[in-house]
């Protein structure tokens, strides 16, 4: 069976080798075995710590598959994002009065801001690729939000998705290449590696001045907004849980950037309380759901629910045990698909 629970040290090993697998462009998790021990550590704090409002918690879960034990994800909630993302790029279009009729009458710019708003981000998600099958990344993706929905005190009003960007086959992002670049003499690798360690410097290599998108290279302008190929079934994920794309876009890569208010996200939404009630039959003919624990010590899993009336249902004995619930314990649900 597959879970989903808060990460450990135990897992130290596997996050480890995860961050080698990462495709680049992905931020919040170093290479450095050390800096994600301390992330580790760190995460385990929040998990435990008595939280009134929103500050710099960082909540990390990992997927694990209980009859082999194996570490197959990895993803997480920053609960404050503005450690992480202090500036982007505002699209805007400026208006041109002009009535020639050769002057164009739109021009779009980039313009770099700082980030001035609060909300919480979820990011980190990553699913090794022979875990990749029968909705796992579904079910990893997601929980998050289930994980959210009990503790939205612990979370800012609006959620923030940053999707990874473009980057071609020689590893490189041509919108980098384009403009960070002439600001920051660093291959777009070795950008990524600096990130791991510092990212003070950034606020120091952003232009002062709008830039005219249309003074771009063409390969530059195309990948403005556009998604990794590897990220996109997450991006309509994120779509049809009620995300939005918004006129802003990363500073490094250009990739797209989502927001929704965390009550509006569908899972948060349509999410449901049961009180549950064990059962050794394994409920073949029911739907299916994610269903979670509401504790701190969370966990989540696919399952079916047998209802019994409005608010109670039969659940899975072996389901039971994955989530760390017993009889006449409450369990949230939310349809699988």
């Amino acid at each position: 069976m597959i879970i989903i629970r808060p990460v450990t040290q135990k897992d130290l090993n596997s996050i480890v080798g995860f961050s080698f697998e990462l495709m680049v462009g992905m931020t919040n998790l170093p290479r450095e075995r050390d800096k994600l021990e301390t992330k580790i550590a760190n995460s385990e704090s929040c998990f435990k710590r008595d939280v009134q409002k929103p500050d710099v918690e960082e909540y990390y879960f990992v997927l694990e598959d209980l009859t082999t034990g194996g570490i197959g994800g990895v993803c997480g909630i920053l609960a404050e994002n503005n450690m992480s993302r202090t500036f982007f790029y505002q699209v805007e279009t400026i208006v041109n009065n002009s009535k020639h009729i050769s002057v164009p009458k739109e021009l779009k710019i980039l313009r770099a801001v700082p980030n001035a708003t609060y909300c919480s981000e979820v990011c980190s998600l990553f699913l090794q690729p022979t875990f990749r099958h029968s909705g796992n990344g579904r079910l990893l993706s997601l929980s998050r939000f289930l994980f959210m929905a009990p503790h939205q005190h612990r979370f800012e009003k609006n959620i923030i998705v940053e999707m990874r960007g473009y980057i071609n086959e020689k590893q490189s992002s041509p919108f980098w290449e384009a403009v960070g670049h002439h600001f920051c003499n660093l291959s777009f690798l070795d950008l990524m590696a600096q990130l791991d360690r510092d990212r003070t410097f950034i606020a120091e290599i952003l232009p002062k001045y709008p830039i005219y998108i249309d003074l771009l290279p063409k390969d530059a302008q195309d990948v403005i907004g556009k998604t990794h190929e590897g990220s996109k079934p997450a991006l309509a994920m994120l779509l049809q849980e009620g995300f939005c794309l918004q006129d802003e876009v990363d500073i490094f890569d250009a990739g797209a950037i989502l927001s929704a208010p965390l009550k509006e996200v569908r899972t948060v939404k349509q999410s449901a309380l049961v009180t549950i009630t064990t059962t050794a039959d394994l409920l073949k003919d029911e739907i299916d759901y994610i269903l979670a624990n509401d504790k701190m010590d969370f966990r989540a899993c696919y399952g079916k629910l047998k209802f019994t009336s409005e608010n109670e249902a039969l659940i899975n004995e072996k389901v039971a045990e994955a989530l760390q619930v017993i009889n006449g314990d409450q369990i949230r649900y939310v349809p699988a698909h």
